[in-house]
Order: structure tokens, then C-alpha cells, then sequence
């Protein structure tokens, strides 16, 4: 790796068995430091069943925020956040999450499947990692096939809102 004037590690010169060693690296601090938890979103489904949210999330003190920024770079996604110290003699604190399900099966997913050796965070990860797919496989995402079709019996025209076409909203709203 190259030395800069800056703290933060330079991901960019990383290569072959280097890049390899890196990833164990970071893998080893997501076993002591990261967490891979399923909460609830604040919004229910429309029938609704409770939303979850797939997090994965590695926070440590802010001293030490280029290892979270290193592991940003390697996964290409999340995002860093800081918090002051919640109490005088306590260290402030900074928080590396990803919550997004392309994110997760992009990255998140392969990285732990990779590069976290056996423990009980990698049991964590096993568990969190079959309830999203099984709760992808219970409610499949309808990204990439277009507008939803109108839920009138009978029509397929395209949604403007309340799951109804433009011709049916009107008819249901009164505009």
C-alpha cells in the first residue's frame, strides 16, 4: 500500500493477493465489530404485515473512521455516519450500514460468504442472510418489469395512484 499525508487507506492500490489479505482483514474486524440484523421498517406493508429491513452495520469510534471508509471502498456501497459521544469521557462514534437488498446481494452477501472465517458472527450472517432470501423469495420485487397494471378487473393500463389507472381514479376520487 502507498503512504500519503492522509489517514484514510488508499483501496485503489490494492492488487492480486494484497486485494485477497485485505478482504481477511476486514472480515475479521466485521466478526468482532459488525452486526447483521432484520428491524422493522416504519411503515407496514398496505395489507399490514410488518416491513423488514435487511441491515447490515459495523460502527466503531470515530479515531478509527478510515477502516469503516476502507470497507465502503471494498464493498462499493453504504454509507458512514458520525455521532457525538453520548456521555463526557466516552468517544464519538461512527457507523458504516447498508439497508438496500440490490446492496446486499451485490455485495454484503458475497463479501461475508468470502471472507468471514467460521465463528458465530458468520452463524449470524448464515441466519440473516436465509431470512432474506426467504422473505425475497415470499415478496418478489417488482423492479425491472415496468408500471404496475391497474388493479380493476379487466384492465391493464398503467397506475396513477391508489393502484388504479388514470380513468379508474378518477371514477374512485371524484376528480
Amino acid at each position: 500500500m502507498q503512504e500519503g499525508a492522509s489517514s484514510s487507506l488508499v483501496i485503489s492500490t490494492y492488487t492480486g493477493s494484497n486485494w485477497t489479505a485485505l478482504g481477511f482483514t476486514l472480515g475479521g474486524l466485521v466478526a468482532g465489530e459488525g452486526s447483521f440484523m432484520v428491524t422493522r421498517a416504519s411503515r407496514p406493508f398496505a395489507d399490514g404485515l410488518p416491513r423488514p429491513r435487511f441491515v447490515f452495520e459495523m460502527s466503531m469510534a470515530t479515531r478509527d473512521r478510515p477502516v469503516l471508509e476502507a470497507l465502503r471502498s471494498f464493498l462499493g456501497y453504504g454509507s458512514i455516519g458520525d455521532r457525538p459521544a453520548r456521555r463526557a469521557n466516552w468517544q464519538p462514534m461512527s457507523t458504516f450500514s447498508i439497508a438496500s437488498l440490490r446492496a446486499h446481494r451485490a455485495a454484503t452477501i458475497p463479501f461475508a460468504e468470502r471472507f468471514l472465517l467460521p465463528c458465530a458472527k458468520k452463524a449470524q450472517f448464515e441466519r440473516w442472510r436465509d431470512a432474506l432470501i426467504s422473505y425475497e423469495a415470499m415478496r418478489p420485487s417488482r423492479y425491472g418489469m415496468g408500471r404496475s397494471p391497474c388493479s380493476a378487473p379487466g384492465c391493464d393500463k398503467p397506475v396513477r395512484g391508489r393502484r388504479l389507472c388514470r380513468s379508474h381514479y378518477y371514477r374512485a376520487t371524484g376528480y
